[in-house]
């Protein structure tokens, strides 16, 4: 078996139909290409084993519902080092994937948001193996600066972002803080158990109680706008 530890990055791609496949390689080749050095596409499990046996796979991407088996069955046979990502048109899934601890779900048809939004996750925890980066959210710092001052926030103290044009307000549960930086640039820099579930909030999944046609209902009582991606991608994690 090749050494995992090559520098070279490989997506097993694993869908029954050749549509599937196309999608998913032309939005690793349009966006994930700085990341991903080469795409190997196939359309079962057993052709994913020997494809694990010949290469050096570095993640893989899967729909669930295969001719004659799931995908999921993948993680009775990949090493847990591997990003499993499921790629599927069905959310009524999602629970499974997570139960298998899944790198992320993505549902079909995939767009541009979505893949990007994917793209920032893979490249954070990219970084956490490459310098050891705490996974404990509770002990991530968020650095910001508010007022001419440089103030430390624990992201475990966030009850949400909100966007406040060329400024981003932090709402936590001793204060509130203005950031001098958009929440895209904030959006980099928070761990992935931070979701965007509006182009102007990002939640803490942790926070969440529950959500509606377009709001998502806080722990604390409060109530954020929810749009109709954020909703998609608040499907796919819950």
């Amino acid at each position: 078996m090749p050494d995992r530890q090559n520098i070279s990055r490989i997506a097993l791609v694993i869908d029954d139909e050749m549509s599937g496949r196309t999608m998913i390689e032309f939005y690793i080749q349009e966006h994930l290409g700085d990341i991903i050095t080469r795409v190997i596409s196939v359309s079962s499990l057993q052709e994913a084993k020997e494809a694990f046996l010949m290469e050096n796979v570095f993640i893989v991407f899967t729909d669930i519902e295969l001719r004659n088996e799931m995908g999921l069955e993948l993680t009775h046979f990949i090493p847990e080092d591997i990003p499993l990502v499921v790629v599927s048109a069905h959310s009524q899934y999602a629970l499974k994937a997570i139960q298998v601890d899944a790198f992320d779900y993505l549902l079909k048809p995939l767009s541009e948001s979505e893949v990007l939004r994917f793209k920032s996750k893979l490249k954070k925890w990219l970084k956490g193996k490459k310098i050891g980066e705490v996974t404990d959210d509770q002990e991530v710092r968020l650095i910001i600066k508010d007022s001419g001052e440089n103030i430390v926030i624990p992201v475990g103290d966030i009850i949400y972002l909100e966007a406040c044009g060329a400024y981003s307000k932090i709402h936590t549960e001793a204060r509130n803080f203005i950031a001098s930086k958009t929440l895209k640039n904030i959006e980099d820099l928070l761990p992935s158990s931070f979701l965007r579930v509006h182009r102007s909030f990002i939640v803490p999944l942790e926070r969440i109680n529950s959500y509606t046609t377009n709001t998502v209902c806080l722990k604390d009582g409060r109530n954020i706008s929810l749009s109709k991606s954020g909703k998609k991608l608040l499907q796919a994690y819950l």
